[in-house]
């Protein structure tokens, strides 16, 4: 929003330099974006009387002026086309500057001097658009009535300062002159001076002839002045003024006044020519179906069910709180007006205002709410305004519907816990001076303060709120720094966290890249995946408003979007990848929701493509089952686990035969496999693609990541070799858990070495070869010591009919 201090001064007596008051602004929690002096580089330049004009002797195209400035009479020469004797233009002397440091001299233009410059508004740095005789091509044309010899900056509006404020849009109390002006009165502790306000009312009642309604929950208040004998003409010097420092350009007396209140005191309103309004009635409703209307800015508007329009008795006659409209404006040969001050829901104005593509200075004041208080006030400030300019008379009475009158707000809070809340010793006069200074009222009893908010603010309703008020009016930078009060602990990762960042690294170290995707998935990729209808990934929140209709529930499990990363992968001609996700899947108790569903921690990932290089030396090779398994193992072994099995599983979405489980406990941390067939013909994959998914918060629970240091070996370890002929049908895991058990504590390792199956091992047998290490930490061991453990092993293993080969 912008502001001149020049119009703010109207009410409240401003000194200072305007950065500095700038700044005192920003801290109190009113903040300037900018501060812009116009006129600051001009110096100078005065207005001067054009007292003739005649053609340059030497050029076709110049002509040379002489030019009264008051002290003197100037010879100037000019391409402008557009000047004229009698005329009142700006002069920039010899030794002036204009914007930009331009340094104006005495000159020859084709022979004949020229003792300074008439300007144009480009080289004012002025908006063209805001002068009615100012030509793109042209001299400036100030108005006649203009004395001559005088600093050009006060009667073109340079002699100005203008606030650029950047307010929050709690503050729409801010967003108007008066409201700023409150503030620069509390802040700075001068008197402020409201303009008196009356009308002198004449005629009929308005009631005889007009009418308002609402017919819709949507506007909460709409009230009308109905105005006679108007005239419509241009408006006066002052007015034009105030509306161009703040961007706005004049359009004639009617408007201009209807947009200078609106700026005064931060209520929109609206003037209609009364005769286009249909049997006098003016109303507020939704609209009906394919409704257009054409608006001020000449384009016909489609309106969509349920936007607001102002309508009369049959048709819309603009888009509510937006835009006025075409058939009802106000012409040159308009009589009687109807003015307009309504308040709308702002959300409502704001979908409307969206949909249409306009925004207006009277939208973007509702969209962040008008006190509906100021209604009536107003109406009677612009009926003064233009009483005063003897452009009409007023016909005695309102038009008000007010269905709901908003109550007023009442807090109650004590100064101690203000003080606390601020963590500053206010005494509680200056709490209440501070406040009564905003216009609140207060009554205080024994540290009590009883506030009433006044009903231009409507963003104070707690009891953050009034601390706030009094935080920012005694001063943010008064308030002591001090260090929290408290027991204090260095901050640390939990467990979970803990865990999972070296789950990361450790997928990362062995060459995975992570992956984030949505967090929403579609049933239709459970179905791809294989997974069986009855399945517990199906029980998924569903999303009220998704982003796609792709996307419709909350993801049960990670694999989806994992897939979904690979496809994109193979579409970019990626054929080697390896990628993890870490994220929460969405686990309700039960549907519809009752509450909040548990949000289970977990990583997937998947391994598709050659492992190694495919340059020479040529090392690529299909990645497998095993690469997969290896790097589970590395992860588990990462966070302290020593003790897991593998197991077959027949978990779905993988391969049956080529998945597995592994198990700590008896409880099932991680699951990996090839992707079932039909999954992967499914999501056309020419490929096998193995997957793994880790339950994250069960691995935080038997994570151990205490670090236990051994002394080395002082003894040597004993080496063993055990072949075996095993039956097809005994398991490995099987075999080294016996093996280990029987070992004891003597036996520090068992690896598998060699698996051959042919024509030297019987039928339904397999031979496995074992290496074994044993060691004790007291001793060398003996051959009979070793011994004794491997008869201990074979007598074991004989109960699964295995024997040495």
């Amino acid at each position: 929003m912008l502001a001149s201090l020049q119009w703010l001064r109207k009410y409240v007596a401003v000194e200072g330099v305007p950065q500095e008051l700038a700044d005192a602004l920003t801290m109190a929690g009113i903040p300037v974006e900018e501060v812009r002096e116009p006129g600051v580089e001009i110096k100078n330049v005065v207005t001067g009387k054009i007292l003739s004009v005649e053609p340059h002797p030497n050029a076709d195209k110049l002509v040379v002026c002489q030019v009264d400035i008051g002290t003197e009479t100037l010879q100037i020469c000019t391409g402008a086309t557009n000047v004229k004797p009698g005329q009142i233009v700006p002069v920039a002397k010899p030794n002036s500057y204009l914007p930009g440091g331009v340094h104006i001299t005495t000159s020859k233009l084709r022979g004949l001097p020229s003792y300074g410059m008439m300007c144009s508004a480009q080289e004012l740095r002025l908006d063209a658009q805001f002068f009615r005789e100012a030509p793109a091509d042209g001299i400036l044309i100030m108005a006649p009535e203009t004395p001559v010899g005088e600093d050009v900056q006060p009667y073109l509006g340079l002699a100005d300062t203008i606030f650029e404020f950047e307010l929050t849009p709690n503050r729409a109390d801010c967003f108007c002159m008066v409201g700023l002006a409150r503030e620069f009165a509390a802040l700075f502790g001068s008197p402020l001076h409201l303009p008196e306000v009356k009308v002198q009312e004449s005629g009929a009642p308005a009631s005889e002839e007009a009418r308002v309604a609402i017919a819709t929950p949507l506007c909460e208040r709409l009230t009308a002045r109905l105005l006679r004998d108007v005239r419509v003409t241009d408006s006066p010097a002052w007015l034009v003024e105030a509306l161009r420092s703040v961007g706005i350009r004049s359009i004639n007396n009617v408007v201009d006044v209807t947009n200078y209140v609106m700026l005064e005191f931060g209520l929109p309103l609206h003037a209609y020519d009364f005769t286009t309004l249909a049997d006098g009635l003016l109303q507020c409703r939704e609209t009906r179906a394919d409704e257009t209307v054409v608006t001020l800015d000449g384009t016909e508007r489609k309106l969509a069910a349920g936007q607001l329009v102002m309508a009369d008795a049959t048709a819309a006659a603009g888009l509510a709180g937006i835009m006025g409209g075409e058939r009802t404006e106000v012409r040159p040969a308009t009589t009687t007006v109807l003015l307009e001050a309504a308040v709308f829901n702002g959300a409502e104005i704001r979908r409307t205002s969206r949909a249409h593509g306009l925004r207006s200075e009277a939208s973007g004041r509702y969209e962040r709410g008008a006190n509906p208080e100021m209604t009536r006030l107003a109406l009677d400030r612009t009926a003064q305004l233009l009483q005063e300019m003897a452009a009409c008379t007023v016909a005695p009475g309102y038009l008000d519907e007010y269905p709901q009158p908003r109550p007023a707000v009442q807090l109650t809070v004590t100064a101690d816990a203000v003080r606390g809340a601020i963590g500053a010793d206010i005494p509680t006069a200056e709490m209440v001076r501070i406040l009564e200074a905003l216009y609140f009222k207060v009554a205080e009893q024994d540290g009590t303060l009883t506030v009433d908010v006044p009903a231009f603010r409507r963003d104070v309703t707690l009891f953050a709120d009034i601390v706030e008020e009094v935080a920012r009016l005694y001063g943010y930078n008064r308030i002591p720094s001090l260090l929290p009060y408290g027991r204090t602990k260095s901050g640390r990762l939990s467990r979970l966290q803990a865990c999972a960042e070296t789950v990361r690294d450790t997928l990362s170290e062995a060459g995975l890249a992570e992956t984030i995707s949505f967090s929403f998935m579609t049933p239709q990729d459970l179905q791809k995946l294989q997974f069986a209808p009855e399945h517990t990934v199906y029980h998924a929140v569903p999303v009220r408003n998704p982003i796609t209709e792709e996307m419709p529930q909350m993801r049960t499990t990670l694999l989806p979007g994992l897939l979904a990363v690979l496809q994109t992968n193979l579409a970019k001609k990626n054929e080697q990848v390896a990628i993890y996700e870490y994220g929460a899947v969405f686990l309700p108790d039960e549907l519809p929701l009752q509450d909040l569903p548990r949000e289970a921690q977990r990583v997937s990932g998947l391994l598709y493509g050659d492992r190694g290089s495919t340059r020479w030396p040529a090392t690529a090779r299909p990645v497998d089952f095993y690469d997969l398994k290896g790097i589970l193992e590395t992860v588990v072994e990462k966070l302290g686990i020593r003790e897991y099995t593998w197991q077959r599983t027949d978990e779905q979405p993988y391969h049956p035969g080529k998945a597995a489980a592994l198990t700590v406990n008896k409880q099932e941390v991680v699951t990996c496999g090839e992707l079932h067939p039909a999954a992967q013909e499914a999501y056309e994959l020419p490929g096998a693609v193995y997957l793994f998914t880790l339950d994250m918060e069960l691995l935080a629970e038997l994570a151990d990541t205490t670090v236990v240091y051994e002394p080395l070996p002082k003894f040597p370890a004993v080496e063993r070799d055990l072949a075996i002929l095993v039956p097809t049908d005994v398991e490995h895991e099987t075999l080294v858990y016996n093996i280990r058990r029987q070992g004891g504590d003597l036996l520090q390792a068992v690896e598998l070495f060699d698996l051959y199956a042919g024509d030297q091992v019987p039928d339904g047998f397999v031979s496995m070869a074992f290496a074994l290490r044993f060691s004790a930490p007291d001793r060398t061991l003996t051959d009979a010591d070793v011994d004794q453990r491997i008869q201990k092993i074979m007598h074991r293993l004989q109960s699964f009919n295995c024997r040495l080969r």
